[in-house]
């Protein structure tokens, strides 16, 4: 009997390279032939030498995190070699724009928007209307919304606009796409129109999340640029608070959008968030300010209406809102363009005007047509929004949105499910994962209430091995505060793991394990406890 050869391992496929995804983005353009989106479509051969030099830098070994990404840009936005609402070619590009080049995006063209992001349903465009991805006789959604149709038809994966008073949210909820923008003066605005901020639509929240963090740093010229706070919170942990809109808001929303965002906040309770109904009418009543130019005569009015509204938000995490309450159609938009602008903003508008951040995505099964629902949530909250967003995307959120943070391994009470987790999660702590020491330390039981281990490293011979902890990451300011809350004999200090890293970890101080109960041979704190749960207090272990 013949014994034949086991069938080889199929080779990996590689992905397209930068060039593929250019030429193979051109051949859509021409398919779906939506001129509307474009203002400008650079030509195929400009696209192609940027496409053609990110491959060699690539082959050449260098990390580029946006290598074969495809990007379109507002017209309201300066990108070098390219003209601007039609004046002169920019030398320079807005950081916005270049920090994605610089990371191995390719710009396509500059998109179809609204000059001073006043045509909110976008149908006044001087370069004409232009209508929604996937359904023609219905409004795109904002000033900026060329660039959320250019993502929703697949013509690339990216789009940079503005967002004042939703341009960079009601377009993607209106075609079925991920749009973030974030607390306001992370992005710089340099070399882009006046507008509220920088948004970003993607084609899925872990590639937007991704590109906004290579935008995110001041630049030295925009005055109005801001950095992370040494204290931001990079998690709301397992059971955050989320705040919705009572029945009462719900019964301005089609049937259709009323089913979608009822939809996402079940999924959100079945992901463990705590869910509680509020009243947002103040909220969005300082929204209705923006045209009573609300940035400037009437800005003591906003402060005003923003101290009494943001107590809403205040005992929660997260305000979770419908984007938009209904889809307009064209030609309701054309007759009463105000009426519609302002229906389309209602849940959108006030958040700028309060200084906060959202992240706006996809939440509606496809025979509902495409309808979206904003994570809300306080300045320098952005991680927060994108966890909870990503509930709704069935996504893994990438770790995490850029922010100064510092590693920290624990051992004993303060693991997820134990008594004094609550300490990280109240310090905005994030969950990194399971992780392991090297060889040579030893897990001992103090006289602790609640109880706990002391982890130290061998300094003799005598029992030792491998321990089982978990990996969190905290801001600067918040690693402070929590390590001045620890009692004695607990202290930091750095530990090996098994993969060579050397976090700073919970340890013990050595002289207050001479009488402790070795628990070593357990590995790890949960192993004992299971331990103790069925075996009973008799032959914890020994004294070490």
């Amino acid at each position: 009997m013949t014994t034949l050869p086991p069938e080889p391992e199929p080779i990996p496929t590689p992905p397209p390279s930068s060039s593929q995804r250019v030429i193979a983005a051109y051949d859509r353009i021409t398919e779906v032939d939506r001129p509307d989106v474009w203002i400008m479509l650079r030509p195929l051969e400009d696209a192609l030498v940027d496409a053609k030099a990110v491959d060699e830098r690539v082959r050449a070994g260098t990390d580029l995190p946006l290598a074969g990404t495809l990007v379109a840009v507002a017209d309201v936005m300066d990108v070098a070699g390219l003209p601007s609402a039609g004046e002169d070619v920019c030398c320079a590009g807005a950081p916005a724009v270049s920090r994605l080049t610089a990371a191995g995006a390719v710009v396509v063209g500059k998109t179809n928007c609204d000059r001073f992001g006043s045509d909110l349903e976008h149908t006044h465009s001087p370069y004409g209307a232009v209508s929604a991805a996937l359904n023609t006789a219905r409004v795109s959604g904002s000033a900026s919304s060329g660039g959320a149709v250019a993502v929703a038809l697949g013509l690339v994966d990216l789009a940079v606009g503005t967002d004042t008073a939703g341009a960079g949210r009601v377009p993607a909820s209106l075609n079925g796409i991920v749009g973030l923008k974030p607390t306001l003066g992370l992005v710089p605005k340099t070399g882009a129109a006046p507008c509220g901020g920088i948004a970003l639509f993607a084609r899925s929240l872990t590639l937007g999340q991704r590109a906004l963090g290579l935008m995110t740093g001041p630049d030295g010229n925009d005055p109005f640029a801001r950095d992370w706070p040494p204290d931001v919170r990079l998690s709301a942990g397992d059971r955050p608070r989320v705040a919705i809109p009572g029945a009462e808001t719900l019964t301005a929303l089609s049937l259709r959008s009323r089913s979608a965002f009822l939809g996402a906040v079940s999924a959100l309770r079945a992901s463990g968030a705590v869910v509680e109904t509020v009243e947002v009418s103040a909220l969005l009543a300082v929204g209705e300010l923006i045209h009573d130019d609300g940035f400037t005569a009437d800005r003591q009015r906003v402060a005003e209406a923003g101290m009494l509204a943001l107590r809403t938000l205040s005992e929660y995490d997260a305000l979770v809102l419908p984007t938009v309450a209904d889809h307009p159609e064209v030609a309701e938009a054309l007759s009463d363009p105000d009426g519609v602008a302002n229906r389309l903003e209602r849940f959108t508008a006030f958040v700028n005007l309060l200084d906060l951040a959202a992240v706006t995505v996809p939440s509606s099964p496809s025979d509902l047509g495409p309808y979206g629902v904003s994570v809300v949530v306080r300045p320098f909250d952005d991680q927060i929004a994108i966890d909870l967003a990503a509930v709704l995307t069935d996504e893994q959120a990438d770790f995490p949105y850029p922010a100064p943070g510092a590693d920290l391994v624990v051992f004993g009470a303060h693991l997820r499910g134990q008594p004094l987790n609550g300490r990280l999660v109240a310090a905005g702590a994030r969950f990194t994962g399971p992780v392991r020491t090297g060889e040579g330390y030893r897990m001992l039981l103090l006289p602790a209430d609640p109880p706990q281990p002391g982890v130290v490293p061998v300094s003799a011979a005598g029992e030792h091995t491998m321990l089982s902890g978990e990996r969190w990451r905290l801001s600067p300011a918040a690693l402070g505060a929590f390590a001045a809350t620890l009692p004695e004999p607990f202290v930091l200090g750095r530990i090996r793991l098994d993969d060579g890293e050397t976090p700073l970890a919970v340890l013990c101080d050595q002289s207050a394990t001479a009488t402790a109960t070795e628990l070593t041979r357990y590995r790890c704190w949960r192993a004992y406890l299971r331990f103790v749960s069925t075996a009973g207090p008799r032959d914890l272990g020994r004294p070490a």
